[in-house]
């Protein structure tokens, strides 16, 4: 903020940014004299300068004055604040490298990202800067134009991808920055949804992410329907790469998991869950009646309060069964007030045990 404050004043003021110091924090009460006086003695190793303005800045409460430097000045000896009245003034000025560096960073960000400096001015909506001039134009330049384009889009960068899927190779031997099959379905189903482009692009970003028999299916998957949408291609992986467990596994699986000792009945529905999830995509438990069926297996595999009991039996008597999470409210209130009335039952100490010592001793 203060950065940008110094290079539009010098903008305004039509000097060199380069050559220019900005210092805030300044007491109001300061005037013109007592300023002059207390930068002369901090900044005399910089040289000649020329105090140019003074403003007001309501956020600080506090002014801020512009200097033009009038000799060439080493930015190593310049202070990033000096002492003068009421406290420290901080000293706000650019190196010369600054813009350059900024536009390395951005250049190697965008680069990750698969993207290009004049890809994002499109984005941004911005006409000032054609992809051809961008190789030509100077890092300052491109930084104005840059700040510019962002102050003034008319929205955040939705073309832009701002969540990149992890390798998956599908290979017998996955490598070290690979993810398991099943954690990078998960991620890819979720991010998918979230790219604001058309399919093509879609699928374009998704193969980007996918390294040996996983690159070799998403090609025979478009070779054999060029039209064939991404939720398409992941449910054609989840049948190459996915678990080889049955339907019929699976649900038994589901159904024969009860709570283990110590467990609360919480961790229980939550880990449950992720066993009724896997068994609906199996198909082997249809998805209309999946609050009934988890439901029905807390009733019977978990060890149940009497309360809580009543409560999971009022429910499915009353109507439709609750959902995952509104199950999980119901339990959670019940876990906290079973643990707060056991907390209110903790045996209190006797009076006599530990209590009355003095009493007893100023009796004798």
């Amino acid at each position: 903020m203060a950065l940008a404050l110094l290079e539009d004043w010098c903008r305004i003021m039509s000097v060199d940014d380069q050559k220019s110091l900005m210092v805030m924090g300044i007491p109001v009460e300061c005037d013109e004299t007592e300023i002059q006086g207390v930068l002369q003695e901090a900044l005399k190793s910089l040289g000649r300068y020329r105090l140019l303005g003074k403003i007001f800045r309501k956020q600080e409460n506090a002014n801020a004055v512009l200097l033009e430097l009038m000799e060439d000045t080493d930015v190593s000896v310049i202070p990033s604040e000096v002492q003068g009245m009421g406290g420290i003034w901080k000293v706000v000025f650019k190196t010369p490298n600054q813009d350059t560096e900024f536009l390395e960073r951005l250049n190697l960000f965008l680069e990750k990202e698969g993207q290009t400096v004049s890809g994002m001015f499109r984005a941004l909506g911005h006409e000032g800067v054609s992809p051809s001039a961008v190789p030509c134009v100077s890092p300052e330049l491109l930084a104005h134009l840059l700040g510019q384009a962002i102050a003034h889009a008319p929205q955040p960068l939705l073309p832009m991808r701002y969540r990149k899927l992890r390798v998956f190779s599908g290979s017998a031997v996955p490598a070290p920055e690979e993810e398991p099959f099943e954690i990078w379905l998960e991620q890819a189903t979720e991010i998918v949804k979230e790219w604001p482009v058309a399919e093509a692009e879609k699928k374009r970003w998704l193969m980007e992410s996918l390294r040996g028999p996983a690159l070799d299916l998403m090609h025979i998957l478009q070779a054999d329907n060029t039209s064939i949408s991404v939720e398409e291609c992941l449910e054609a992986f989840k049948q190459v790469f996915g678990s080889l467990e049955s339907r019929r596994t699976s649900q038994v699986k589901y159904l024969k998991t009860y709570q283990e000792e110590g467990e609360k009945v919480s961790a229980y529905v939550l880990r449950l869950e992720t066993l009724l999830r896997r068994a609906v995509e199996k198909r082997a438990i249809p998805r209309n009646i999946a609050d009934q069926v988890r439901l029905e297996q807390v009733m019977a595999g978990a060890s149940l309060s009497e309360i809580l009991w009543c409560r999971l039996r009022e429910l499915k008597d009353q109507g439709p069964p609750p959902s995952f999470l509104e199950l999980m409210k119901v339990i959670r209130e019940e876990e906290e007030e079973e643990a707060s009335f056991e907390n209110e039952n903790i045996e209190e100490p006797d009076e006599g045990d530990g209590y009355g010592h003095w009493d007893n001793e100023a009796d004798d």
